[in-house]
């Protein structure tokens, strides 16, 4: 049987043009969700949520949070409605909550047993401002940041 090296040319161009074809789209998958990492800028400064809510993030790693919700009572705090919020210093840094986009997360000493608790802050560049919510609040609630005095 004799192989006309014709068809063996062909058959390794389809191949080869094949591959490509899925590198590519594989590229394009991966890169899909692929976002920047966020800068500092783009973070600090006074996210105002629509519960009350206020975190202030300054640069230097420091933060201060008003009635920022507490993700649960593994912080020696109370589970009751009234005390599942959290007024207080904190500090910050980079970090990705489990399943969302890139975002910070906010150290804290909890106040009742000193454990140390963490808030995630969720962060969306968007071209209308940068916005943000936290995983542990009620549905719906979300906090808009603006770089204005961060005290």
């Amino acid at each position: 049987m004799r192989t006309d090296w014709r068809q063996a040319l062909w058959w390794i161009t389809g191949v080869t043009a094949l591959f490509l074809t899925l590198m590519v789209a594989l590229l394009i998958y991966l890169g899909r969700d692929r976002e920047d990492p966020l800068a500092t800028a783009e973070v600090a400064g006074v996210w105002q949520g629509s519960d009350g809510g206020r975190l202030t993030v300054r640069a230097d790693g420091s933060a201060d949070l008003e009635r920022a919700t507490r993700p649960g009572p593994d912080c020696g705090q109370s589970t009751d409605a009234a005390g599942r919020s959290y007024t207080g210093p904190a500090t910050w840094v980079f970090d990705t909550y489990p399943d969302e986009r890139p975002g910070i997360r906010f150290d804290y000493q909890g106040p009742a047993n000193a454990k140390p608790c963490r808030i995630y802050l969720v962060v969306s560049l968007l071209q209308d401002g940068t916005k943000g919510f936290l995983p542990q609040d009620p549905p719906g609630v979300s906090y808009v940041r603006s770089a204005g005095q961060q005290n």
